[in-house]
């Protein structure tokens, strides 16, 4: 009896393989270049989301020292000054803020503290970066009035990349972009501040709001 053998060759040739590799290399490198994208975007929020979440933090604080801003017209130390810098305003004045619990940085020294305290906004530029920073300095204390040059206070970097902080005021009918309780005798009416920063994908962007001070009785 004769026996005939077959044999079956069931793997792949060559050709098969290569084509094989080339789809799932197509495949993988869309896969990767999905997973990249969604990680980017995640990344790209996270950023957005902190630098306007900073901002509205700043913008409510400046508002809201602004809006406690306290002067008493018979008195010779509380003062509300805005001078002009460049293309910003510097704004000193004193403000109202309530804090449950004050932290004073040597027990061994003894002032009067207050939530009555001076502050100011001003720009900055950093030394590294050539940029500016927005600057809040303050007393926990207020001695004489608005802040000096003699009596620094404490500096608080609130914002980076800032273009320009300007302080417009209304007077009567009119804007005026300085101010000075000691020559004028009031508060104004309002205040207007623009804030100009770059966002993290360097585009300029444009803040602006009004204030009115609590104390300030004055018809706009």
């Amino acid at each position: 009896m004769r026996m005939n053998f077959i044999y079956k060759n069931d793997g792949f040739t060559l050709i098969e393989m290569l084509v094989a590799t080339a789809v799932s290399s197509i495949i993988l490198v869309m896969v990767y270049t999905a997973y990249s994208s969604i990680i980017r975007s995640v990344n790209q929020g996270k950023v957005a989301s902190q630098y306007y979440e900073e901002v509205n933090l700043v913008l409510r604080k400046i508002d809201s020292d602004l809006q406690n801003t306290f002067w008493q017209a018979d008195s010779k130390y509380l003062n509300f000054i805005s001078t002009i810098e460049g293309n910003s305003s510097r704004l000193e004045f004193i403000t109202v803020e309530y804090k449950s619990n004050k932290f004073i940085f040597s027990i061994k020294e003894s002032f009067p503290s207050s939530d009555i305290h001076a502050v100011g906004y001003y720009l900055k530029m950093d030394s590294k970066s050539g940029k500016n920073n927005l600057i809040r300095r303050s007393e926990i204390h207020y001695r004489s009035g608005p802040l000096s040059p003699a009596d620094a206070g404490a500096e608080e970097i609130i914002l980076k990349n800032v273009e320009s902080i300007r302080f417009d005021f209304k007077y009567e009918s009119d804007w005026v972009n300085t101010w000075d309780t000691r020559e004028k005798k009031r508060l104004p009416a309002g205040i207007k501040t623009t804030l100009v920063i770059m966002d993290p994908y360097n585009n300029k962007d444009t803040y602006e709001f009004f204030t009115i001070c609590n104390i300030n009785n004055e018809k706009i």
